[in-house]
């Protein structure tokens, strides 16, 4: 009788700490076939120590979590959702403060760089709510599972490992100690190691890039990174689309690659921009939104395509989109006041 209730307080303990919650050492992960090629590749690549790299993977913490969160993102929740998270009043009025803290870097950053200032401060406030959500995982525990997972990214993940080691190397960062998302992502703009060291800019002119401290440097490396995957100023970024009749839906089921199209083109299935668009000539894609209940259209101009750089989903492009609108509506309305 013992024995059965000691079992049944085990069970509920259990179930007040599930196993996605596990956190534990694995002292035979760092022998593994795939660590160690890893680990020489490292050595010879780049010239690491090689027992320096023994000793920085042995306290590596095995986190289930982390595989679950990859394989389970919110862009694969409904739009009406995702909207209701990062589309708020909280980062909407939180985004004008910003914008008004760092009013002079960022109109230096719009002019220096030509991505708008709106644009700049959505993306830190649906990356990391301003700063202030950072990330409660060591990268380099959030990395390392996801490298020698068997998740169809553990390549992708591999090489941002690498990338990581390289970078740690070059700020003379501590890796067991940086901080950063469950897919490992550092600093308030949330850059993986290869955009930290390869789009982040010290825009502070302090002599070090900070990512994790410097709102400066932030401001400067999101408006770098667009800049550099071909963000073009005063072109348009999305309008919503009228569905008229029911031609749309043919070309909705025979362009399963999204291909780009003219207004004029898309005129001819029945799909209209809500407004006038002054530049006619550029070709968009067509973004089809789930409410569930319903379907919301919208079409996304080159612009558009270079939010989903950042993060590869039409929700997250259009939820930046729609909070740097409501940022700068709110904070217009409050400087004419």
């Amino acid at each position: 009788m013992l024995n059965k209730i000691v079992l049944r307080v085990c069970f509920a303990i259990l179930l007040l700490f599930p196993i996605t919650k596990m956190v534990y050492a694995d002292p035979n992960f760092v022998h593994r076939n795939d660590v160690q090629e890893f680990i020489l590749k490292m050595v010879k690549k780049h010239g690491f120590n090689k027992n320096d790299l023994i000793t920085l993977f042995n306290p590596v913490k095995i986190r289930p979590q982390v595989i679950q969160h990859v394989n389970k993102p919110l862009e694969k929740e409904p739009w009406r959702l995702y909207q209701m998270l990062f589309v708020n009043e909280w980062r909407i009025q939180h985004g004008v403060e910003f914008w008004n803290k760092y009013a002079q870097v960022l109109e230096n950053a719009e002019e220096t760089f030509g991505v708008p200032a709106s644009i700049i401060v959505a993306t830190i406030g649906i990356e990391t709510k301003y700063g202030q959500k950072t990330g409660e995982y060591r990268v380099i525990d959030s990395l390392t599972n996801l490298a020698f997972s068997n998740s169809p990214r553990a390549l992708f993940f591999r090489k941002e490992l690498e990338e990581y080691l390289l970078l740690t190397r070059e700020q003379h960062l501590d890796p067991l100690k940086v901080m950063g998302s469950y897919a490992g992502a550092i600093g308030q703009p949330q850059f993986m190691p290869s955009s930290y060291r390869y789009y982040a800019v010290n825009f502070s002119r302090s002599g070090k890039t900070d990512l994790m401290h410097n709102e400066i440097d932030v401001i400067g490396s999101i408006a770098n990174y667009y800049k550099l995957h071909g963000w073009k100023p005063n072109e348009p970024i999305a309008v919503q689309a009228l569905m008229i009749g029911d031609r749309y839906t043919y070309l909705m089921r025979n362009n399963k690659t999204n291909q780009p199209f003219s207004i004029t083109e898309l005129s001819k299935y029945g799909i209209m921009p809500k407004y006038k668009i002054p530049q006619s000539g550029l070709k968009v894609k067509i973004i089809e939104l789930d409410n569930r209940y319903s379907k919301e259209y919208w079409l996304g101009f080159r612009n558009f395509d270079v939010i989903r750089r950042y993060n590869a989903s039409d929700l997250y492009a259009m939820a930046v989109f729609q909070l740097s609108y409501y940022i700068t509506t709110l904070r217009e309305k409050l400087n004419h006041n």
